[in-house]
């Protein structure tokens, strides 16, 4: 609580400290959208799950205000209803059935600050968000402080998710709560249209766990201290409006830390709660590379491998990779302008004790996009569990085939309106479909059955 107000109290001196009397021009956008969701039996149909499908509709506000060169704000507040929990591509996070309203977007950026050129400092709540979103693609109260030349680039900052941005008081995840948060980059690049990046970034949590098991229901188990480094080349291969022929992304990542978890105690036995503590050590690293055979015609292709290591050493330590916490894993990788999850929607699994071949063909073009996709998943480490976002149910120890993901997305644009805050001129309004089928290996056992996700949605920007 202490962390939250002293991030408020900064917020508003910054807004305070605004230059007075300043020339002001206002830029305001609603986005509508609405759409109908459906999606198979979760638990694969090993439990209790049923077929669902719900219907959803949403509005978006912002108002973007510049007060002056290098001093600007944005507002953006969501309202939501649905008929039932509904999985939506802004967040990925499941959505309750009660409306609501949400504070999404409330920041301003202080430019100037030094000599450099194109250097912003961006305080508040804000998207923290990354081409590729294995890193980061979520809300946070965060400040961070970027530069960007022709040659160089690089970025610091420092945040956390907080609760208290919505009106049904939903909180952040259990494990997302009290974790602190620094990262940073530095790019540059090397030849025209081809970079070199290095980034970090460490997470800390802040939970006292001995007080947190004498709580009648207690809500942590662990508590960490994570950080990752990553060296990736590319050739801008998330940006769909890129016409080379061949892009390409190489990237390399590790995790270090250590974490102290709690086997619980048991009243029945009579034995108290333990704590252990252990190392975690992972690795893990993506290629993609996706070829365009002619500029005149909307079609291209790609190969996709990606990798998080799993399981546990000799000495009982960690091998496992972990994500920031604040990934989607959601990106425009197969060239279109459509985000898509990278480890299928349908499953969509983690980059954890996972290694996972994609192959896409994709046709972009002004008015309509469609991609073919088509995953294959395994474990890393057969005894080791996986993350999934989209499935209820453990493989079983022992196998490494999680199975097979094919994917469509299909999306017609409508020209017409222009005014897109913060962005280029482009499309305001959009009908998309995503369909997915997912296919369990034997690592689910013989009696697994297919399970699927699509969901039908348009938008419109006014």
């Amino acid at each position: 609580m202490k962390q939250t107000t002293t991030w408020m109290l900064f917020g508003l001196a910054a807004l305070i400290a605004l230059p007075a009397g300043a020339q002001m021009s206002n830029e305001t956008e609603i986005k509508l959208r609405a759409g109908g969701f459906a999606e198979g039996k979760r638990d694969l149909g090993l439990g209790g799950d049923e077929e669902s499908s719900e219907f959803f509709t949403e509005v978006h506000g912002s108002l973007f205000t510049r007060y002056a060169p290098g001093f600007s704000t944005k507002l953006r507040v969501q309202a939501f209803y649905s008929t039932g929990e509904v999985f939506l591509n802004s967040d990925e996070t499941p959505q309750p059935a009660d409306e609501y309203i949400a504070l999404r977007e409330a920041w301003i950026d202080i430019g100037a600050l030094t000599s450099f050129p194109g250097e912003v400092m961006r305080l508040g709540r804000q998207r923290l968000r990354e081409d590729d979103g294995i890193w980061f693609d979520d809300d946070a109260l965060a400040a961070r402080w970027a530069f960007e030349t022709t040659l160089l680039q690089w970025s610091l900052g420092a945040g956390q998710q907080v609760e208290g941005f919505r009106t049904d008081d939903a909180g952040v995840d259990k494990d997302q709560e009290d974790r602190f948060y620094l990262f940073g980059d530095i790019g540059t690049q090397y030849r025209p249209g081809h970079y070199l990046v290095v980034r970090a970034a460490n997470a800390r949590d802040d939970v006292d766990l001995p007080r947190e098991q004498r709580r009648d229901v207690p809500e942590r188990f662990r508590e960490r201290e994570f950080t990752w480094v990553s060296l990736s080349l590319h050739s801008d291969y998330y940006d769909p409006d890129a016409r080379e022929q061949i892009a390409y992304w190489i990237e390399a990542f590790g995790m270090t830390g250590d974490e102290t978890f709690v086997t619980p105690a048991d009243p029945v036995a009579g034995t108290p709660a333990t704590y252990t503590e252990r190392d975690n050590a992972g690795v893990g690293g993506s290629v993609a590379f996706r070829f365009r055979p002619s500029l005149q015609l909307p079609a291209q292709f790609g190969l996709m491998y990606a990798a998080g290591s799993g399981g546990t050493d000799a000495s009982g330590d960690s091998e496992t990779f972990e994500q920031t916490g604040l990934e989607s894993n959601r990106a425009r990788f197969t060239g279109t302008r459509s985000q898509i999850h990278r480890f299928s929607e349908a499953a969509q699994f983690e980059l954890s004790n996972l290694q996972v071949t994609t192959a896409f063909l994709s046709f972009p073009a002004e008015r309509f996009d469609i991609s073919l996709i088509a995953h294959q998943f395994q474990r890393d480490a057969a005894d080791a569990p996986v993350e999934s976002r989209g499935l209820r149910i453990d493989p079983l120890p022992g196998d490494d085939d999680l199975g097979q993901s094919y994917d469509l997305v299909v999306s017609r644009y409508f020209e017409g309106f222009d005014r897109v805050i913060l962005r280029p001129s482009g499309p305001s309004g959009a009908v998309r479909l995503r369909a997915s089928l997912f296919e369990p290996g034997d690592a689910y056992g013989a009696d697994a059955e297919s399970t699927y996700r699509a969901i039908l949605e348009m938008s419109w920007k006014l």
